[in-house]
């Protein structure tokens, strides 16, 4: 024989049927087109990142007087609060990547005549790519099924109710499946796969890094996703995702905030799609299909120097002194959020409320500010939201202040409230200085990704950096900060120093509040320079740059692999194999097995010839048929079944319906040859005495192996004449893994003395004696004495 391969059913057609066989002339003109691309001209490697993501870090406006010049009515500029805009620097200082390209979409609709000019001027000004969706398909995309669907999803909300916006629609996932495309096709436009990297971003394209992936087997690409990625048990629900996981796969570094988001994934790779995870170097990677994903934990960080900077602009020098002098006497606790569900802002009313009630005395010297973005989604639990936290601030200030010369906008505040409730969206200046007056900074989501404010708060709080210059303006000496949070924010692990609640206890939010109210100078310094250490060197420039080496380590002996497509639609993944590896060709596999006269023919059942499965799969009559016609050519010397299954399984499937069929059970260990054989009968082919140690063996064994089974649902045994197997494929796939290694861990220990084998397969943990493999019983068909076993030359072969 020629190589040496894997068969499966379809193949075996095509080796009794060589004429059935199709595609030669497509399959060698592909084959010719590899080898001209292999030869091709110099590629150009210049090293660039492509940042795709939802929208791109710009701000417009529109223009009704037009703009000749550019040939559009929209008015653009960089939007500085934007994370993928200030990631550019620290790709560029930090990495060996020349440019950096943005690609995403905007935040409105642009006419169709203009859009070419639009896209002209953002390419050449700003190094953006827009991609434009067109209204129906964002509504679908982006509201449909990202905010309404997925958002939730990922923040642990599954919609029960029927009437609940948040349920499943395909129509949405039909959108989210375009738009994806449609971003699939822009970076196509602008890629060059030699030399671009290419950087996908958060919930909104998770399925992108497949498109990419069937363009291009050889694409870099990464994703970092910005939100929670929720536990195995709720991400099960979602009917696509196992689509959406294979999605994520796709990438070649899939990146998270924190070691518990990473883990989930993990879990649902494991649970949902069978797959096996490891360390490498002290990185996490899940193996698919020959690929090595790296799954990477990096959080992101603040532009410190950018705050830094602000501190002491005129416009926050002026809005601090504004809050200083409302504010004077008073310990400042302030909450800037978004107006969600998720941020938790009626439970931290409700701490404050209670805090209040335990100890009246505090309303005199302590005030919760609260800031409350606008809401980026409507609906009637927003509504809800908002009318509870309305309420509770009325009666709040009610209560315990006196609202006189106090305005609820935001236009003025200070007078005599407890707390002051600013419903708009602040000015980066004015964001600043509050957050630089603030003695303690309070977030209480219920559950959120990174949630930056803490570190823009301790920045802020550190001062500009020409320390001096903030001492002048009222900053302490030593600065100091103080910080509770929830232990739901991503960041929470990061800043050790933090007061860390739990935001459904209001009780505990209460106490810690109180804690914080009453913490020494000395204590709130130590907490401070903790936490500044950290936050200024993990900045967002050592964030992106820290991704983007880590694509380029993994994708770095891409040059070296073997890339092969596999599957249709959004099962598309690729398989990666040693670069010495040789693809069987199943045309030339055909050719080559007709034009031989003396053949061999050694098969496998389960996985091989019938699908691997926990019960017994008897073969089909179209398999009978083929393994008829292959064991009835006098060209094959032998056809032989090789398994691990027990011999009067195998006696039962193919002794009558296949005669002429060689035999060997349960890993070589029984032998029964073809009918044109001397022998007809089962013989045995261990070394002399193995029975008896078998039976010694299997006596320790089994109470062993029931011992685990009555412990791990799921599980079961599979009793041999010459070999035990522990299943545990249907168990828990987690459970199941830790029970096989203290498995194989206890029987290691307790067979030390035996002769026999104790290894693990997939699902699985097999004991077998010593000197038995499938590998030595195939010798007698290939070595020295092959003839005495093989079927006599065929007259005039």
């Amino acid at each position: 024989m020629r190589r040496a391969a894997s068969t499966s059913m379809h193949n075996l057609q095509e080796l009794v049927n060589p004429g059935d066989s199709t595609g030669m002339q497509s399959r060698l003109a592909a084959m010719g087109a590899e080898a001209e691309e292999e030869g091709g001209e110099p590629v150009d490697k210049t090293e660039r990142v492509i940042i795709v993501c939802n929208s791109l870090p710009l701000k417009m406006r529109h223009d009704p007087e037009g703009n000749a010049a550019r040939g559009h009515s929209w008015l653009f500029e960089k939007d500085p609060d934007s994370i993928y805009g200030q990631s550019a620097g620290g790709i560029l200082s930090g990495t060996s990547v020349e440019k950096v390209l943005f690609l995403g979409g905007l935040g409105s609709e642009v006419e169709l005549f203009e859009q070419d000019a639009v896209a002209a001027d953002l390419t050449a000004r700003f190094n953006c790519v827009p991609v434009f969706l067109g209204a129906e398909l964002k509504d679908k995309y982006y509201k449909g099924f990202c905010k309404q669907f997925l958002w939730p999803l990922m923040h642990y909300i599954l919609p029960m109710s029927p009437a609940s916006q948040g349920r499943y629609s395909k129509v949405n996932w039909q959108g989210y499946l375009a738009a994806n495309k449609r971003f699939a096709d822009k970076v196509v436009e602008v890629l060059n796969v030699d030399g671009d990297f290419v950087w996908v971003h958060d919930y909104h394209l998770m399925l992108l890094p497949t498109f990419l992936r069937k363009r291009y087997n050889t694409v870099r690409c990464g994703y970092f996703l910005h939100c929670p990625f929720p536990s195995s048990e709720i991400f099960r629900t979602f009917p696509n995702r196992d689509l959406v996981l294979r999605g994520l796969l796709n990438a070649d570094v899939v990146a998270f905030h924190t070691f518990d988001y990473a883990r989930h994934f993990l879990s649902c790779t494991t649970r949902l799609l069978g797959l096996n995870h490891k360390t490498e170097r002290g990185a996490l990677a899940v193996d698919y299909y020959g690929r090595s994903v790296s799954v990477k934990i990096c959080p992101t960080g603040v532009n410190t120097d950018r705050l830094q900077e602000g501190v002491m602009s005129p416009e926050t020098v002026a809005y601090r002194a504004t809050f200083r002098a409302a504010f004077r006497g008073r310990k400042v606790f302030l909450g800037v959020d978004d107006f969600d569900i998720f941020k938790g802002i009626e439970l931290k009313l409700q701490a404050f409320e209670l805090l209040l009630s335990q100890h009246p005395e505090l309303a005199e010297t302590m005030v919760l500010v609260q800031v409350c973005n606008p809401a980026r989604s409507g609906g009637r639990e927003m509504q809800e939201l908002q009318a509870e936290v309305a309420t509770i601030v009325e009666r709040l200030n009610a209560t315990y202040g006196v609202t006189e010369g106090a305005g609820g906008d935001g236009g003025c505040v200070g007078g005599k409230k407890v707390v002051e409730l600013i419903e708009r969206g602040t000015s980066l200046q004015e964001r600043i200085a509050l957050l630089s007056v603030a003695d303690c900074a309070v977030v209480t989501a219920t559950r959120d990704g990174m949630n930056l404010l803490p570190y823009e708060y301790i920045t802020c709080r550190q001062g500009p950096t020409d320390t001096v210059l903030g001492t002048a303006d009222g900053y302490p000496s030593p600065r100091s900060s103080t910080l509770i949070m929830s232990e739901f924010v991503g960041c929470s692990s990061s800043l050790s120093g933090a007061f860390r609640v739990n935001p459904w206890n209001v009780d505990d939010i209460a106490d810690t509040m109180y804690r914080a109210a009453m913490l020494s100078e000395v204590e709130a310094e130590a907490r401070h320079e903790k936490h500044w250490k950290y936050i200024s060197e993990h900045t967002v420039s050592y964030w992106a740059a820290s991704n983007i080496s880590e694509l380029q380590r993994a994708t770095e002996k891409l040059g070296n692999v073997r890339c092969y497509g596999l599957g249709f639609g959004l099962n598309f993944r690729v398989v990666t194999l040693d670069p010495n590896f040789q693809r069987m060709d199943r045309v030339v596999c055909a050719v080559d097995y007709a034009a031989t006269t003396r053949r061999v023919i050694l098969l496998d059942y389960d996985g091989t010839l019938v699908p691997s499965t926990t019960y017994d799969q008897p073969p089909s009559a179209a398999l009978l048929k083929l393994l008829r016609q292959l064991s009835g050519d006098r060209n094959n010397a032998m056809v032989c079944i090789v398994s691990g299954r027990e011999r009067s399984k195998l006696d039962d499937w193919f002794a009558s319906a296949v005669p002429a069929l060689g035999l060997l059970a349960e890993h070589g260990y029984w032998y029964k040859g073809p009918d044109w054989g001397d022998r007809a009968g089962w013989q045995c082919l261990a070394p002399a005495g193995t029975e008896e140690h078998i039976a010694r063996w299997r006596t320790v064994v089994l109470p062993i192996l029931e011992q685990y089974t009555d412990s791990t649902d799921g599980s079961f045994i599979k009793d041999k004449e010459t070999s035990i197997v522990w299943n545990y494929c249907d168990s828990d796939p987690d459970f199941g893994s830790w029970q096989s290694k203290e498995l194989m861990d206890h029987l290691e220990s307790v067979l030390v003395n035996h002769p026999v084998d104790v290894f693990t397969g997939n699902g699985h943990v097999e004991i077998k004696p010593q000197g038995v493999s499938k590998g030595s019983a195939a010798q007698m068909f290939l070595g020295a004495d092959a003839g005495k076993h093989l079927r006599r030359e065929a007259a005039g072969g």
